[in-house]
């Protein structure tokens, strides 16, 4: 019985911490579109790697951010999915040099992914037990 209890409270600690970096992340990109957004969305290409396809990405990664909140592996899924794109399609549209910078923009929301998977697995654990 102490187990569970020392168990949930791990899961509420991570479930908190990839909320806070969730929103971290979503509040940095709310930030950008309020600054610099309308004159960069009225330019987004939809041919190129780095215009529609890119922000699609990024979209599903916000978005796995909000849906984490009520389906914690559903919304895993969706923001380490669009982390993954958003490092790839950086990478292929301005070259591996870009690499670093891609992680680093995306880090916040490839740890918020995990722990809310690490969340769902610790949950369906405990509910097994």
């Amino acid at each position: 019985m102490t187990q569970n209890n020392s168990n949930s409270g791990w899961t509420t600690s991570m479930r908190w911490a990839a909320r806070l970096l969730g929103f971290f992340a979503v509040g940095l990109f709310v930030a950008f579109v309020i600054m610099s957004g309308p004159s960069v969305l009225a330019n987004i290409s939809l041919t190129s790697l780095q215009g529609l396809p890119l922000l699609i990405a990024l979209l599903l990664a916000l978005g796995g951010v909000l849906v984490a909140w009520r389906w914690e592996l559903v919304g895993g899924i969706m923001t380490i999915v669009g982390s993954v794109a958003i490092i790839g399609l950086v990478c292929l549209g301005s070259g591996v040099d870009m690499f670093l910078c891609s992680m680093f923009f995306t880090l916040p929301l490839i740890v918020s992914g995990a722990l809310y998977l690490a969340c769902s697995y610790r949950s369906r654990k405990m509910i097994a037990a």
